[in-house]
């Protein structure tokens, strides 16, 4: 009877130890099923709504810095760097063209700061999704933006006294660390979606 008994036990527990471990593996394969899922899903929306379209605008106003540059260099050239006569004429055409030159310079600039608007509101709409290491370069956009909306005159010109404005610092139109950082990470993230979808 003890054996009987014994035996019954013994095939119980190693059925139900069966099922248990059966039980186990199947939740921990669920578990990471759906932790993957959660992690592709959170990527998609970094993506699609916050680094994907930080990407697209930074990576315009590097261009239209490129040609503003551009723009800055050949001025240099033909302007500064050359000799010119003095007669009246010459110097109001030369005038006209300086001008001329550096206003079309100046319009990029004029639509990088239209894209900074867009990349503020896109960090204003979507700062849940915004990495933790990210934060702080963020922030420093977004002051140097109130400082450019806040610290300049309807022409452009900054008010700020000289003396004060060298204390508290340059004011960058679009840091080079910032469309870095986002290049970076949005390609990274990217290619994280990539591997993630392919296993």
């Amino acid at each position: 009877m003890n054996q009987t008994y014994f035996s019954i036990v013994s095939l119980i527990v190693s059925f139900l130890g069966g099922g248990i471990v059966s039980a186990l593996i199947n939740w921990v394969r669920a578990e990471r099923a759906d932790k993957k899922e959660r992690r592709i899903r959170f990527l998609d929306d970094q993506i699609r709504k916050l680094y994907g379209p930080l990407y697209y605008f930074v990576s315009q106003s590097e261009k239209l810095f490129e040609l503003n540059k551009r723009f800055h260099d050949a001025y240099t050239k033909e302007y500064v760097e050359k000799k010119y006569s003095i007669e009246e004429y010459t110097r109001k055409i030369l005038e006209e063209e300086t001008k001329e030159t550096l206003d079309i310079a100046n319009k990029y600039i004029a639509i990088v700061e239209n894209n900074n608007l867009r990349v503020k509101e896109i960090l204003n709409n979507n700062y849940s999704l915004i990495d933790p290491d990210d934060i702080e370069l963020f922030l420093l956009f977004y002051e140097d933006h109130i400082r450019l909306v806040s610290e300049r005159d309807e022409e452009g010109r900054i008010k700020t006294p000289l003396r004060i404005y060298q204390q508290i610092g340059h004011i960058a139109f679009l840091r080079p660390e910032v469309i870095e950082r986002v290049k970076k990470k949005f390609l990274n993230k990217k290619k994280e979606l990539e591997d993630l979808l392919k296993k």
